[in-house]
């Protein structure tokens, strides 16, 4: 049994967000003047760093100041996974056994009559969906990370909001991030233009500090490099603002190319996952549906993991291998798809519909 249930890693590069982690702590345990319920919730765009913060205030009270017994991670983007995950928790407490719904429901009565619990709702767009599955009378405590502003179905007077990285925090980041302790006066000047550039958007954050860790290359080159980019991004007319902020498609672009370059065979499975669930999507059916996807390149297991590292390096993708799966930020999906031609578009969705079927035959029903 489990106690610690959370899907992802500590991000060793986590970097400010002091206060933001002590307002949520006393909202959740109801004390100070941000307290008003046991349900708290970030809120905040995408990209902003709302499932990071919860990640590390998950590990911080949990490991740090056992302040939990438990943490439950359950992904909320769809009503499905909403379900899924609750039934998995059943499943790790050896609640018996049933259908979704069943198992979900022994969760929230599991939850309704133990202490010293946390469980965060990740990406609860809708909060209406999660309305049913919070436990009545809670004994522990709820999170929930979102882009939505209202919340007063749920109790919520007044989300925490989630906002941008300080200029001094986005350069802290990004030396920490490339490994860059020591700067000389030009090497500061570019890592502060870098960082006023991107705005404080973490997801942008770190696709540059990957991006210059693995290239070895300056901050002031890397700005050279960012605004040549970002002339092109301009040129072609992409939008500045819409669907992602101009910093992520800069950082991307670069990032993006210089994945080109080095392993030409990990670009189709990047557009391919444009179109996938953005989560836990499983490495073998890559190798699986390589044919209906139209990943030539993808022959066997050693070319994959050497076509998803090179994607992982730049941080375009996060991979799990305790799960051996990987997940795409959406933000990242969005930029993907927005390059693509009407042409590419569909036939990627009829590449991903073909695999999904010839795996899932009864989802064509």
């Amino acid at each position: 049994m489990q106690p610690f249930q959370v899907p992802h890693h500590r991000n060793p590069h986590f970097t400010g967000r002091s206060q933001l982690l002590q307002d949520l702590h006393e909202s959740l345990m109801g004390t100070g003047r941000a307290a008003l319920t046991q349900v708290a919730t970030l809120s905040g765009l995408g990209g902003i760093g709302k499932t990071q913060t919860a990640v590390e205030y998950a590990y911080r009270y949990f490991y740090d100041t056992r302040t939990y017994e438990w943490v439950f991670w359950v992904k909320t983007d769809t009503e499905l996974n909403l379900v899924t995950g609750l039934a998995e928790i059943a499943r790790s407490l050896n609640l018996a056994d049933g259908n979704l719904d069943e198992l979900a429901t022994r969760s929230r009565h599991w939850l309704e009559t133990h202490s010293g619990w946390l469980l965060i709702f990740d990406n609860a767009d809708e909060p209406e969906s999660v309305k049913p599955w919070l436990p009545r009378n809670p004994q522990g405590r709820v999170l929930l990370t979102s882009r939505a502003q209202q919340f007063t179905s749920l109790g919520i007077k007044t989300a925490i909001a989630v906002t941008k990285l300080s200029l001094a925090e986005s350069i802290a980041f990004l030396r920490d991030r490339s490994n860059r302790p020591d700067l000389d006066a030009t090497e500061a000047a570019a890592v502060n233009a870098i960082a006023q550039a991107l705005d404080g958007l973490p997801l942008a954050l770190e696709q540059a500090g990957a991006f210059i860790a693995h290239k070895e290359v300056s901050f002031a080159v890397y700005w050279k490099y960012y605004q040549q980019q970002q002339l092109v991004l301009l040129e072609k007319g992409l939008p500045e603002t819409g669907d992602y902020p101009q910093s992520v498609g800069t950082t991307w672009l670069l990032n993006f190319e210089e994945v080109e370059q080095r392993s030409p065979a990990s670009v189709p499975i990047l557009q391919l996952s444009a179109v996938l669930a953005a989560d836990d999507i499983p490495e073998q059916l890559l190798l699986v549906c390589a044919e209906e996807f139209g990943l030539v390149d993808c022959t066997d297991e050693l070319a994959l993991a050497e076509q998803l590292a090179a994607l992982a390096d730049f941080s375009l993708i996060q991979r799990d291998r305790e799960t051996a799966s990987y997940s795409i930020h959406r933000l990242v999906q969005s930029v993907i798809w927005q390059r693509l031609t009407p042409t590419e578009q569909h036939g990627w969705l009829q590449r991903a519909v073909a695999g999904l079927s010839a795996v899932f035959p009864d989802a064509r029903r």
